[in-house]
């Protein structure tokens, strides 16, 4: 049991001599976020501006300095996020406010392109290691599974979307679900929902919940297209319907992007599995827990929702204490 009266968080800029200095007594709307679709973990806050030493502390945090933020829940300062600063804004308003953003080490992964080409048979996890080799980012934890890919070929892509197609075709392979996170200056390809302590989130515990459903990107078809001929047409090899009483609602697949036709089938269903039913967007507003992230497995009971789900995206608040958190139903 976590006392949320007891959390503690200390933001700190690192200094190039290798010194910590605390910013935590100077700033204020410190919040951090994992939001659904975005690679990198960003943190925001701002900091009253006054001198410090021979200088300013806006002269301490540059653009590319290093922030560190830590937090305590009972169990002594854990690492919570180290950042980079990417923006930077100063406003004069008579007390001298500047406004801080950083973001992990994916963040070059997420801002950088590159041309790169992976032969048949080359294993997914041997793709994402050669990424992160190649911009210097060690390997942390890597749950992979050992599974061989087809042909990839990458042109003008960022290296965020390639690593987001390989754990893709993991996925509609059968491989299961996977999020990519940065901790302690490495990357970590983690199997989804696979933390060892599930916290609960019952009853009143959830201070605001929203549960909103639509069919927006509703799949009730699958076809898999073959191989064009030489005047340019291309063959249907395959279709596969889903919950077509809610109308037709295509998707295509394309049978060169597999190794065989069994496996296109294969992804067509997982297709059908993941978009063939109504979609649902949950939240949940509850005490902020600084080390929940996304990825990990919870359980909620409140409203409309009931069971295990993973968490998609988070948002901390230390300034209320709180978070928010986009899950999805395992």
């Amino acid at each position: 049991m976590i006392d949320i009266t007891k959390v503690k968080y200390d933001v700190a800029v690192l200094l190039p001599q290798g010194e910590r200095l605390s910013l935590t007594n100077v700033a204020r709307g410190l919040s951090w976020s994992e939001q659904s679709g975005e690679l990198a973990a960003s943190i925001q806050f701002q900091i009253l501006n006054q001198r410090l030493g021979d200088g300013w502390l806006h002269q301490k945090l540059p653009l590319g300095a290093r922030t560190l933020l830590r937090a305590d829940w009972g169990d002594g300062w854990q690492e919570i996020h180290q950042g980079i600063i990417f923006d930077w804004e100063y406003e004069n308003d008579s007390v001298g406010i500047l406004d801080v953003k950083a973001y992990d080490i994916l963040i070059y992964l997420l801002r950088s392109k590159d041309d790169r080409y992976y032969p048949s048979g080359t294993k997914a996890r041997v793709i994402i290691e050669d990424i992160a080799k190649a911009w210097s980012i060690p390997i942390g934890q890597n749950d992979l599974p050992d599974m061989s890919l087809s042909k990839q070929i990458f042109r003008g892509d960022t290296l965020g979307a390639m690593l987001d197609k390989v754990l893709d075709q993991v996925h509609k392979r059968g491989g299961g679900k996977y999020v990519i996170r940065a901790s302690g200056g490495k990357i970590n390809i983690l199997r989804q929902g696979q933390n060892k302590t599930v916290y609960r989130f019952v009853g009143d515990v959830v201070r605001r919940m929203t549960d909103q459903q639509d069919i927006e990107d509703l799949v009730t078809r699958v076809k898999i297209i073959g191989k064009e001929d030489k005047a340019g047409r291309a063959p249907v090899v395959a279709t596969l319907d889903g919950r077509t009483e809610f109308g037709i609602l295509q998707d295509v697949i394309y049978r060169e992007q597999y190794d065989t036709v069994a496996a296109a089938k294969a992804a067509a269903q997982e297709v059908l599995k993941e978009r063939g039913a109504p979609r649902k967007r949950r939240t949940l507003t509850a005490p902020d827990l600084p080390f929940l992230r996304r990825g990990d497995k919870i359980f909620a009971s409140v409203g409309t929702i009931e069971g295990y789900f993973a968490v998609v995206g988070v948002q901390h608040d230390a300034d209320n204490r709180s978070m928010t958190m986009e899950v999805e139903a395992i």
